[in-house]
């Protein structure tokens, strides 16, 4: 019996299957990157397979869809971009006379009879200002180094995206060629089962954006706040980042409305919030569940978890990967005992 189970083949699969999990933490962003351009990829496909009818051609149809949808994308984020740079220029614009103010200000406020400048030196006040500035000009360096990295990622992403809509069938193939010819048509089924999943997951989730978008818009309007649009846009963007994403939208609002008073900024926190509300425990249940046939308690569940080990990547595929375990333990574990059961009891009676 021992000889049974610890054989040569069966040493070899434990020695390659440690080796894999020790090598996988190692190439973590890697394969988060491959599995985000198989969801994007996947959301494609059916307008890319539509496309080939006409065109009669995969490639020419891939980069039709896929030149589309960056271009799509690019029309959304231009204007915070545009928003953005203006803030930041008007901002670097008047800093120096707020400066001058606030030291002005200090110097000449008096506390208890005495000044500032009795309390507190002036010289370390300099020398802590200059930490400062020398903080926020190593922050702006990280900042861009970090830009730098979300385009080369971007890049790569479409890349990546590009060719697995176009070499579809050839992936599809090579895939299967790791399953013996019994396990074919299964392993096929759970590709397909699981492409179709995570494709909808992204359709389901820029439903829920634009949703958000547009009650933020409205709630905003209706208020009086500055760039009611802008702000519902980014709201709507932020939707794809769980838990984190609204809370930078209401922060981004809060910073627009902080001039309209506080009376304002508080009925925009409590209107965003009712709409989060709506959005959580309505919108975006009837949609994952529509679309990807999961829970809500799964996707919160996978949410953490995703974030434990995989970082902002994984808060954001998160439903994907939810997705996509829950079709393989139906597969291979519940449909298999759940078809004997039926069996058995068809032989009892």
């Amino acid at each position: 019996m021992f000889k049974k189970i610890f054989n040569s083949k069966t040493i070899i699969f434990l020695i390659l299957l440690v080796g894999l999990l020790w090598f996988m933490p190692k190439v973590t962003g890697l394969l988060m990157l491959l599995f985000a351009s198989y969801v994007f990829a996947a959301a494609l496909n059916p307008y890319v397979n539509k496309l080939q009818e006409r065109v009669k051609n995969r490639a020419v149809s891939a980069t039709i869809i896929v030149l589309t949808a960056i271009i799509t994308l690019f029309a959304l984020i231009l204007p915070i971009i545009i928003m953005c740079y203006k803030e930041i220029e008007l901002f670097v614009s008047i800093m120096p006379q707020k400066a001058m103010n606030l030291y002005t200000f200090i110097t000449n406020m008096k506390l208890y009879g005495r000044s500032v400048a009795d309390f507190v030196s002036l010289n370390q006040l300099a020398e802590a200002s200059s930490n400062i500035a020398q903080n926020l000009l190593n922050q702006s360096v990280n900042i861009t180094m970090t830009a730098m990295q979300m385009i080369f990622v971007t890049l790569a992403l479409t890349m990546f995206v590009y060719y697995i809509l176009v070499d579809k069938h050839y992936l599809r193939s090579k895939f299967l060629e790791f399953f013996p010819p019994e396990l074919k048509d299964k392993a096929g089924c759970i590709l397909y089962n699981i492409t179709s999943r995570v494709g909808n997951y992204v359709r389901a989730q820029v439903l829920s954006m634009i949703t958000v978008g547009l009650m933020v818009t409205v709630v905003l309007a209706l208020l009086g706040i500055d760039y009611p649009i802008l702000l519902g846009l980014i709201a709507g963007i932020c939707e794809i980042i769980p838990l984190l994403g609204p809370a930078i939208a209401i922060a981004v609002i809060v910073a627009i409305a902080f001039p309209l008073g506080v009376v304002k900024i508080i009925l925009a926190i409590i209107l965003f919030l009712v709409v989060q509300q709506i959005s959580n425990y309505m919108i975006r249940p009837f949609l994952f569940g529509k679309f990807m046939k999961l829970h809500p308690i799964t996707i919160m569940v996978a949410i953490f978890v995703a974030e434990e080990f995989l970082g902002v990547w994984g808060v954001i595929l998160s439903p994907a990967i939810a997705a996509t375990i829950c079709i393989l333990i139906d597969e291979l574990y519940l449909t298999p005992i759940n078809e004997k059961e039926v069996v058995k009891e068809i032989e009892q009676n």
